[in-house]
């Protein structure tokens, strides 16, 4: 007598599907992160500003339907700058997607 291999039952396929979504997701955000880092060393870089600690922290991340119909994640990523090397200011970056929508920068002293 031959043994079988055991079937998949619905539930497995379920949860398969889920850590396919989360492993997904995960690897989107971390694109998302590297796509703001960007975003704001080139702004820094176009001010004469310096991007501080390289870092980038995510505050608020939320589903919503874009001006396309369809449904992105939107993201708000924080991270501080030095326009004279010595104070810090916030400034953030909001994406849709990976795709650039703002990027904000607190008032700060110029050195020109």
């Amino acid at each position: 007598m031959q043994d079988t291999p055991p079937m998949l039952t619905l539930m497995d396929l379920v949860w398969m599907a889920a850590l396919v979504l989360l492993v997904n997701h995960w690897w989107r955000s971390r694109d998302a992160k590297a796509f703001a880092l960007q975003y704001a060393a080139r702004r820094c870089a176009e001010l004469d500003l310096q991007l501080l600690d390289q870092s980038m922290v995510l505050k608020k991340i939320r589903l919503r339907r874009g001006s396309d119909g369809f449904l992105h994640w939107f993201r708000r990523y924080d991270f501080e700058f030095s326009s004279t090397g010595t104070e810090r200011y916030p400034g953030s970056v909001e994406l849709a997607g990976n795709r650039l929508l703002s990027i904000e920068l607190a008032a700060h002293i110029t050195t020109h």
